[in-house]
C-alpha cells in the first residue's frame, strides 16, 4: 500500500489529495515569516498621545503571531478579539479600558431621544476619557475598489456619532475600523512578495486618501488561516477618527 502524502511532500497544490489543514500547513510554513510592508503608525491631533499605545499595538499584533508559532493571530479573528487587543495595548500603555461598556446613546430614527446602550470600548487615563465604536471588515487585496472599507467604516462612525457625553471634560467619541486584507490561497500561492506589498500599499493609500484618519497604524506579521473563512490574513490596519 503506498504511503499517505505528508505535509510538504512534493510540489504545493492547495486543491491536493491532502487535507486542506495539510496543504495549509505546508503554505505557511514556506510563506508564514514574510512581512510585506514595515510597521507604521501616524498620528494626528487631537489625539497624538495615542502614539505610544499603537506601537504597543503594533508589538501585540505580532507578538500574538509569533508565540503561537504562526497559528494564531488576532487579525484572523473578527471585531470582538480585535477590539480584546487594543484593550490590552492600552492597559499597557497605561489607560483603563472596559469592552462592551454601558453608555448613553441617541436613537437612530427618534431625534434626541436617548436610551441606554453599550459601546464596544472605554478608555480612561488620569483625565482623558475615550468612548469608542468599532468595526471589523476584510478586504481582498485583488478588489477594484475599498468599497467594504468604506461601508464598514461610515458604520463606525455613524455609531460614534449617537454616543452622548458622559460629563468628562477631556472626553472624546472616536470611530475604529479594523482592517484585514485577504487573498484567496489559490491567488497567494502564485503571487510573489513584491506583488503582495504593491497591494497592500495601494490598498493603504487609498483608505488614507478617502478617510483621512486621525491615526492609522499596520502591522503584517505574516499570513494566518483566518475563522471562518477559505481566505488567508495577511495583516491588520486600524484606523481612527474624532466624531
Amino acid at each position: 500500500m503506498a504511503a499517505s502524502p505528508q505535509c510538504g511532500d512534493g510540489p504545493f497544490i492547495v486543491a491536493s489529495v491532502s487535507s486542506r489543514s495539510c496543504a495549509m500547513g505546508t503554505l505557511l510554513s514556506r510563506y508564514g515569516l514574510l512581512m510585506y510592508l514595515k510597521d507604521y503608525i501616524n498620528v494626528r491631533r487631537p489625539l497624538t498621545y495615542w502614539r505610544e499605545l499603537l506601537h504597543e499595538w503594533v508589538f501585540l499584533v505580532h507578538r500574538v503571531y509569533r508565540v503561537s508559532n504562526r497559528k494564531a493571530a488576532v487579525y484572523a479573528e473578527k471585531e470582538r478579539a480585535n477590539t480584546g487587543l487594543l484593550a490590552a495595548a492600552a492597559t499597557r500603555n497605561g489607560w483603563v479600558a472596559l469592552e462592551e461598556c454601558r453608555s448613553q446613546k441617541i436613537y437612530r430614527y427618534i431625534e434626541n431621544e436617548e436610551y441606554s446602550g453599550r459601546c464596544d470600548l472605554m478608555l480612561w487615563r488620569d483625565r482623558k476619557h475615550h468612548i469608542i465604536e468599532a468595526k471589523h471588515v476584510r478586504h481582498p487585496i485583488g478588489a477594484r475598489s475599498i468599497s467594504r472599507i468604506d461601508r464598514a467604516h461610515s458604520r463606525a462612525l455613524a455609531d460614534s456619532g449617537r454616543s452622548m457625553s458622559s460629563g468628562y471634560k477631556s472626553e472624546k467619541m472616536v470611530a475604529i475600523t479594523y482592517i484585514v486584507p485577504v487573498v484567496k490561497p489559490k491567488n497567494f500561492e502564485v503571487m510573489t512578495k513584491e506583488e503582495i506589498s504593491k497591494k497592500l500599499s495601494e490598498v493603504v493609500e487609498d483608505v488614507r486618501k478617502k478617510h483621512s484618519p486621525t491615526f492609522m497604524a499596520y502591522a503584517f506579521p505574516g499570513v494566518v488561516e483566518l475563522q471562518g473563512s477559505p481566505n488567508l490574513g495577511l495583516g491588520v490596519i486600524v484606523i481612527g477618527q474624532v466624531t
